[in-house]
């Protein structure tokens, strides 16, 4: 039985990521999921990332605030093309996770991804 330690709620999200190393230049992905204190992604290319690896990552997307500044970020799992980072600094200040209703609709009050901003839930 694996038991999961993870401390903070990991939501899937429609991110995709730039790193920056200086030895390898700008590598992309896409964020499988995140919470307050890393994300997983897949790499667009297999990359020789190792564990402990520090990188500067920059999230995209609809919704994220793109004027934050890059996150300094650290690499603790590598499998191939799918790697997890852990953030040096936790989120909750700018992002948190929504909650879920009991409909199962996806709730966060006053704020929106990446923004401190208020913004406005809707429904599919």
């Amino acid at each position: 039985m694996v038991i999961d330690r993870r401390q903070h709620q990991r939501i899937e999200v429609g991110y995709w990521v730039s790193l920056k190393y200086p030895l390898l230049g700008t590598i992309t992905g896409d964020i499988k999921d995140m919470s307050v204190s890393g994300v997983s992604l897949l790499l667009d290319e297999e990359i020789n990332f190792f564990v402990m690896m520090e990188l500067d990552a920059r999230i995209h997307g609809e919704g994220w605030d793109e004027s934050m500044p890059s996150l300094p970020v650290q690499v603790v799992r590598v499998s191939q093309r799918e790697v997890a980072l852990l953030f040096s600094e936790s989120l909750e200040d700018c992002w948190t996770p929504p909650e879920d209703d009991d409909r199962g609709y996806a709730v966060q009050e006053g704020r929106q991804y990446g923004s401190r901003q208020g913004f406005k839930v809707t429904y599919n």
